[in-house]
């Protein structure tokens, strides 16, 4: 892939753009750590002379993947780059892990109290249990988001 931006441009709009710091830790329980500091940025994350690791500067709902890519200089006016969006381990299982737990607990919890339950009041557990995987859905969409806004920034052409 190619941007429009000449590399000293790329490397601009790197460091305009990025709150300097370890991306894998926004996909971790740390991340409230995060807070302090350059807030107004739109990525997280760091880089070098030809790579980086950024992720969305966002503490409250962090979002759990991260884009890794290298660049280098095409011409005076292009930046070569590639780059991969990689889930952040902790936060990707995370999301995943603890819906389905809380389903087969609170099944379980339910299915074996000795007192008859009703269908109805289990059925509506189960529904707002399924509600938790809505995140998964909404992890996908921002990461659509996240991926369009780093393209329009870095002006990536493919």
């Amino acid at each position: 892939m190619t941007s429009e931006l000449s590399i000293s441009d790329f490397k601009y709009r790197l460091n305009y753009h990025t709150k300097i710091g370890n991306p894998q830790i926004k996909g971790t329980p740390f991340a409230i750590f995060t807070v302090f500091g350059q807030s107004g940025k739109e990525f997280y994350g760091d880089f070098d002379n030809s790579n980086f690791q950024l992720t969305k500067n966002a503490s409250l709902f962090p979002l759990p993947y991260v884009i890794q890519g290298t660049f280098k200089s095409k011409n005076n006016s292009e930046t070569r780059l590639s780059y991969k969006i990689k889930p952040i381990w902790f936060g990707y299982l995370w999301v995943r892990i603890i819906p389905i737990l809380a389903l087969i607990l609170i099944n379980g919890i339910i299915l074996t109290q000795h007192q008859r339950i009703e269908t109805e009041i289990i059925l509506i557990i189960n529904i707002f249990l399924l509600l938790m995987f809505l995140p998964i859905l909404i992890l996908n969409y921002r990461k659509k988001i996240m991926e369009k806004e780093f393209r329009k920034i870095f002006k990536i052409n493919d």
